[in-house]
Formats: C-alpha cells, sequence, structure tokens
C-alpha cells in the first residue's frame, strides 16, 4: 500500500505545473527607495525623531503571478504587509485593472499604533510603482507622537526577461438585457431596498440596488428612488452612485445608513463597517480538544473527518492525508505566534523596567537637592516619581490616580521591586516574570520563586 503522504508533494507539483505564467512574470530590478517623513508631534519617549531619506537601488527580484496576485522573491505580495512591523495585521487587500492596494494595521490595544497603505500600480506591461504610506500614533510613558511616513519606489522589468508574449483573454460576453416584467405595474406602494443590512472591512465597497415597487411587487420603470447617507458623528464613508465606500482606518468604522426615497415612500439599509479581529483564532482554547490550541483541534477534527469520509468510501484515501497536512500546519502556527506574543510581552516588561529606574533614578537625584517637606503635610509617595502599573505612563509627585485609566499610582521604586520579582512553575522550573499567572508550558498556577 503507498503512504498517503507521498501526495502532497505530488498536489504541490500539479499545482504548480497548472498555474499559467502571467504578464508579470519574470526578473524584475529594484529602483532606488524615496521615503519623506511628516511629524505633527514627538516626544522623547518615542526614541530619535524621524527624518526623511532616500536608500540606494537593490539588486535584481523575481516576480512570480498566481492569477491577479504578484510575488516577490524579496519576501513581499500583493496579499501581505509590507511593513517591517511584525505587530501589524491585514485587513483588507484588493486588485482592479493593474492596481493592488492592501491595508494593514496594530491591534487597537497596542500602544504603538501604526496604519499603513499599500498601492502598487502597473503603469506600463515594464514598470511597476510602489507607493507606502505609514501613519504613526503612539502614546508611550507621557509621550503623544504622531507621524505619516511615505515611501516611494519603481520596479523595472529587466530587459529580455519578459515572458512570452501570450494571446489576450476573450473579451467577457455582453450582458444580456434584463428582461422586461410580464407584470404590469400599478400604484407605487414601497421601495425595494436590498441588501437591506451588510457587513464590510474599512475600505470595502458595497452596492445597492433601490427600486420603486407596487403592491404586488411590480417594479415601475420611470420611478428612480434619490439615496442619502447618513454617516454617525466622526465616521466617514462616501456613498457614489448606487454603492457605498467605507474610509480607511479607525474613522470609516461603525453603523452607517442609507436612505431611499421616491415620494412619501421611504426605505432604509444599514451598512456595519468594522476591522475583522483575527487574535482569537490563534490564542483561542478550544474545550472540546481538552485545552489544546485551536490550531490543534483544527487539525484533529480534519483529520477524523477526512479518515470517516475515506472509510466509507465517500472520499478518497489521499484526502486524508491532505486533511492531516492542512491541520497540522495550523497547529504550528497556532504555537509560532503564541510563542511570538508571549516574547513581545516579556520584551515589553522589561522595556518598562528600564524606563521606570531611568525616572527613579531622575527623581531620587532631583529630591537630593531639595530639602525634604514636613512629614505632616506630605502625602505618602508624594515625593518620587510615580507610574501607573497598567498603561505604564509616568506622573509627576502629587498626583495619585492615573488619568487613562483610573489604576491607583505606584512610586518608580516599588513599580521596578514588582516586576524583578519573578514566578516559578511548580512543575517545570520554568521562569516568569511577576505579571504572569499561569505556565506557557502546562498551564500550572505559578508560585513565587
Amino acid at each position: 500500500m503507498r503512504t498517503p503522504w507521498l501526495v502532497l508533494p505530488t498536489l504541490l507539483l500539479v499545482h504548480s505545473a497548472a498555474r499559467a505564467d502571467g504578464p508579470f512574470e519574470g526578473e524584475w530590478r529594484r529602483g532606488a527607495r524615496a521615503v519623506t517623513v511628516s511629524v505633527s508631534t514627538w516626544g522623547a519617549d518615542c526614541g530619535p525623531r524621524p527624518s526623511g531619506r532616500t536608500e540606494p537601488a537593490g539588486g535584481p527580484v523575481t516576480v512570480t503571478q498566481d492569477g491577479d496576485h504578484l510575488s516577490f522573491s524579496h519576501g513581499r505580495s500583493t496579499r501581505s504587509c509590507w511593513s517591517e512591523n511584525p505587530a501589524v495585521r491585514r485587513v483588507s487587500n484588493s486588485v482592479s485593472s493593474g492596481t493592488w492596494r492592501i491595508v494593514c494595521r496594530t491591534p487597537p490595544d497596542d500602544s504603538r499604533q501604526e496604519t499603513g497603505t499599500t498601492t502598487l500600480r502597473a503603469a506600463n506591461p515594464d514598470t511597476i510603482e510602489l507607493r507606502d504610506v505609514t501613519e504613526y500614533d503612539w502614546t508611550l510613558n507621557g509621550s503623544h507622537c504622531t507621524a505619516t511616513e511615505t515611501t516611494t519606489q519603481t520596479f523595472t522589468r529587466i530587459a529580455g526577461a519578459a515572458p512570452a508574449e501570450t494571446p489576450p483573454p476573450p473579451p467577457p460576453p455582453t450582458p444580456e438585457p434584463e428582461p422586461e416584467p410580464t407584470c404590469t405595474p400599478g400604484a407605487p406602494s414601497r421601495i425595494a431596498l436590498r441588501p437591506a443590512s451588510s457587513e464590510i472591512e474599512p475600505g470595502g465597497r458595497v452596492c445597492l440596488n433601490a427600486r420603486v415597487v407596487d403592491a404586488a411587487g411590480c417594479p415601475l420603470r420611470d420611478v428612480a428612488p434619490a439615496l442619502l447617507l447618513r454617516a454617525p458623528e466622526g465616521r466617514a464613508g462616501e456613498l457614489r452612485g448606487t454603492c457605498f465606500e467605507a474610509s480607511d482606518g479607525a474613522r470609516g468604522e461603525g453603523e452607517f445608513t442609507v436612505l431611499a426615497s421616491a415620494g412619501e415612500l421611504r426605505a432604509e439599509a444599514r451598512i456595519r463597517v468594522a476591522s475583522v479581529d483575527l487574535s482569537d483564532l490563534t490564542a483561542g482554547r478550544s474545550d472540546r480538544s481538552g485545552g489544546g490550541s485551536a490550531g490543534e483541534a483544527s487539525a484533529g477534527e480534519a483529520a477524523g473527518v477526512a479518515a470517516r469520509n475515506a472509510a466509507s468510501g465517500g472520499l478518497p484515501w489521499w484526502f486524508a492525508a491532505l486533511a492531516a497536512g492542512v491541520g497540522l500546519a495550523a497547529a504550528l502556527g497556532a504555537a509560532l505566534t503564541l510563542v511570538a506574543r508571549r516574547r513581545k510581552r516579556e520584551r515589553e516588561l522589561a522595556e518598562a523596567a528600564e524606563r521606570a529606574a531611568q525616572y527613579a533614578a531622575a527623581a531620587a537625584a532631583s529630591a537630593a537637592s531639595v530639602p525634604p517637606p514636613s512629614p505632616t503635610t506630605q502625602p505618602p509617595g508624594s515625593g518620587s516619581a510615580l507610574i501607573c502599573p497598567s498603561c505604564r505612563r509616568g506622573y509627576p509627585p502629587g498626583v495619585e490616580r492615573c488619568a487613562r485609566d483610573g489604576s491607583a499610582l505606584v512610586p518608580y521604586a516599588t513599580f521596578v521591586q514588582q516586576q524583578d520579582r519573578q514566578l516559578l512553575c511548580p512543575k517545570c522550573g520554568t521562569r516568569y516574570p511577576s505579571t504572569t499567572r499561569f505556565c506557557g508550558k502546562d498551564g500550572s498556577t505559578l508560585d513565587p520563586a
């Protein structure tokens, strides 16, 4: 009997052979990268103030085409984010008439907010133009830093590397005219507005169909409803003809209403614009898997279903191998995501502890040059710099509560001592920072080290 796993490389080879080379396949040369920066506000906690620069041209890059999308050999594609920040996630991507557009942003709870829009445009068969606009909105300690960075670059096809010319695709068939209704319309009764409700992501688009019909549903061809967009306060969107286009970024999110009217008749359609949250797909736990990750549960379920179907004769044996391979890949991806998130958290705690130590040293030096106040009039902790233990924003002496989240402030020295204290897993012996509650390896409750 042949091993089921042998079918996986075979399927990949078949897929590669079946893909026809597109017009952008071949070798391209990367031009110089021009970066311009516009800074609105910038504080010391955000590090060096960014500035514009020009980077020299790069070496050749191989472009492969799969359907409408392009992949570049230096690790970028028209389906992925072009930012170097590993925290950004894609929220939408689109392709239309030789123009690709990818929108990416960081999670809402990230103190280093970043929203990037990457646009690639085929100016001609031998030139692809890149334009990336990234907006930064950071809140670190007492600093609020905002800036916009714009990057432009041109990819030029290397002479002689163009693929063999392929015949142009046949023109799309001309749509047949909509047949005239067999009914005879009567007096207008209502407005049929479809879809009545829909959900899209920021930067997305949805088109509506509005018709005036009689009591029997027969449309009146000579009456066209007027459409009006009602947007929530502080939100942005645009109605182009019968299509609604959501704006990019947080200003595009919310619930919008399209009003249709014709004489005394009225109808409404609601459009909800919201970003997709992918964190639960990788960090969620499944009760059915006995504590395993979501990726592990998917792998087991996919393999089990495929095996049952193959045993019953519903599917061929190789489908079980394919399903198991996909499930294992999902489990591996989920595990790597959890490890990356844990390391990021530990790194942030270390950085916060270092900043707290610097503030505490500065506060101690300042306090040494000033006579101590009377203990009868000085509130506890007012003689040292303070920090919010939740958001890690710094405050001067004398403040009691964080203006951002209302948490009680603590002295920097106390905060540093709490960060230095470590916890220990009673089963495997792994050490964790004091903010961790459970072991990431076996789920045990941590004890003081």
